[in-house]
């Protein structure tokens, strides 16, 4: 089993997390991390969660255009972007990083960002990718 981190825009998802994995939606593996905005997320926190064993980390801020915050998404996904090239560095592989997007209060698209990156974190685990 994988372990997954999400850190999500308390906008975005609209569900108890707890309620998430009772109805088998996400996979067990993963643990979200709810933030006031993404916007405020830093590299390191990205960075801490593959130090504590996370095999792939997911972002999920508001759409870029309908920020709460204005425009804490386009930080968020800035950071992530670099996060992607400092795993370059570490050959390590960038995909296991990702930002996604969802409206206010939409659960499905944090529900299929955990899906899409438990996938990559199997794939990279049978192959040794990650």
């Amino acid at each position: 089993m994988s372990k997954i981190k999400g850190f999500c825009c308390n906008y975005t998802l609209s569900v108890d997390d707890d309620a998430l994995r009772q109805e088998g939606l996400v996979p067990r593996g993963l643990e979200i991390e709810r933030l006031p905005c993404t916007g405020r997320l830093k590299v390191p926190e990205i960075l801490d969660a593959f130090a504590e064993g996370a095999d792939a980390v997911f972002v999920v801020g508001c759409q870029i255009d309908k920020c709460h915050n204005l425009s804490g998404s386009y930080r968020a996904s800035k950071r992530v972007k670099y996060v992607k090239e400092i795993l370059k560095e570490l050959d390590i592989n960038p995909a296991c990083v990702e930002m996604f997007f969802a409206g206010r209060g939409e659960t499905e698209p944090v529900v299929a960002a955990a899906r899409v990156m438990a996938s990559m974190a199997e794939e990279g685990r049978d192959t040794d990718k990650v």
